[in-house]
């Protein structure tokens, strides 16, 4: 196979390479939609406009009639005291919460090669934030890294709560005392009034449910900390503009939660690859006694299995240590770290051991 690849910036492709690169995520067995180009287009625009975002494209040949195998979106790092090397990184934001490539089905390897080619053709490292060690093309990229002489360095790691849809219904995987809780709190919300829950997802995703949903993710703490999206104009903005292309896509889930048909609790999601991903959560804060929040994600996963039978996995995007860590029973291994390639990288890498500690202290401060 003729392996072709090109590389240029976000916003000289075209509509049609758009639409491509939409489209080969929304295939993909194992995708993220933090490099999908609804999320990467408005995080560009609205959430770091100073970053000079680049694509990897990587073919099946040359030609009008090639196929679009993979596709990474990068930026270039300077060396620093982490990484003593300049590095093509993920492209990040304050709201990716978690970075890797998108490969098309059976493409990992070849995939994989390119970027790590391409990669130590241009610069000593390959950095990701966040990057899913479990995912097949983490495993791939290792063995392609392995392949050039390098070596992976983690800088820091967690593991992400998920649940997989491969056994038993989510309340067979909660602990008793977690159900109990959770159907009494549902017991005396209903004494309140009429409860429903419902998913929104294709036409219903609408521009009112998402007005809802920010409205929610405003109340209680993070607007008085200033850390909900309307309290930036331009975090609201990329939200607006990340759910309408999601929708159009149709990926986008809104979960609800009502009680005398007002919401009370919001969460959005993004449906791709086998998964749903998690993105933001909101509540209103005068009924935190029945913890509307975790009601409302209790009940979305209780109808995960009806609304799509095939899905593989429920991702949190979240650390072990929220309120998504006990009502999810699965985890996954989440990793930051950096790819040297070659002699030249892996001896930066490994002097930069000595100074890393002073390294660390900074970044703290």
């Amino acid at each position: 196979m003729d392996v072709v690849t090109r590389w240029g910036p976000l916003d000289g492709l075209t509509a049609q390479e758009v639409s491509e690169w939409s489209g080969l995520g929304h295939d993909a067995p194992w995708s993220s939609p933090f490099v999908m180009p609804e999320f990467v287009l408005p995080a560009a625009q609205w959430l770091a406009p100073e970053a000079r975002p680049h694509v990897l494209r990587v073919f099946d040949g040359r030609g009008p009639a090639a196929r679009l195998l993979g596709v990474a979106c990068l930026v270039e790092l300077p060396a620093d005291l982490f990484s003593p090397l300049p590095r093509l990184g993920s492209f990040l934001t304050l709201h990716s919460f978690r970075t890797g490539v998108l490969a098309r089905g059976g493409a990992d390897d070849i995939v994989a090669d390119a970027l790590v080619r391409f990669a130590r053709d241009s610069h000593h490292g390959l950095a990701f934030d966040k990057l899913a060690l479990d995912d097949p093309l983490s495993a791939s990229l290792s063995h392609s890294v392995a392949r050039a002489g390098g070596k992976w360095h983690p800088r820091a790691g967690f593991e992400r709560p998920v649940w997989r849809l491969d056994g038993d219904a989510i309340d067979a995987r909660l602990p008793s005392s977690l159900r109990k809780d959770l159907a009494r709190r549902l017991r005396r919300l209903r004494e309140q009034g009429e409860v429903e829950f419902r998913l929104l997802h294709g036409d219903a995703a609408d521009a009112d449910a998402v007005e809802t949903h920010l409205h929610l993710e405003h109340q209680g703490w993070k607007r008085e900390a200033g850390t909900s999206m309307l309290a930036s104009d331009a975090e609201a903005a990329f939200f607006r503009d990340m759910c309408a292309r999601f929708r159009d896509s149709g990926a986008l889930v809104f979960g609800e939660l009502l009680l005398d048909g007002a919401a009370i609790a919001s969460s959005s999601n993004i449906r791709l690859g086998g998964t749903l991903h998690a993105f933001k959560s909101g509540w209103a804060p005068d009924y935190a006694r029945y913890s509307p929040g975790r009601l409302n994600e209790w009940l979305l996963m209780q109808a995960i299995p009806g609304a799509w039978p095939r899905l593989r996995c429920f991702d949190s995007m979240s650390t072990a240590d929220g309120h998504m860590g006990e009502l999810l029973p699965d985890r996954e291994e989440i990793a930051t770290g950096v790819y040297s390639l070659g002699t030249t990288g892996n001896l930066a890498m490994r002097a930069a051991r000595a100074w890393r500690p002073l390294a660390y202290r900074l970044s703290r401060d």
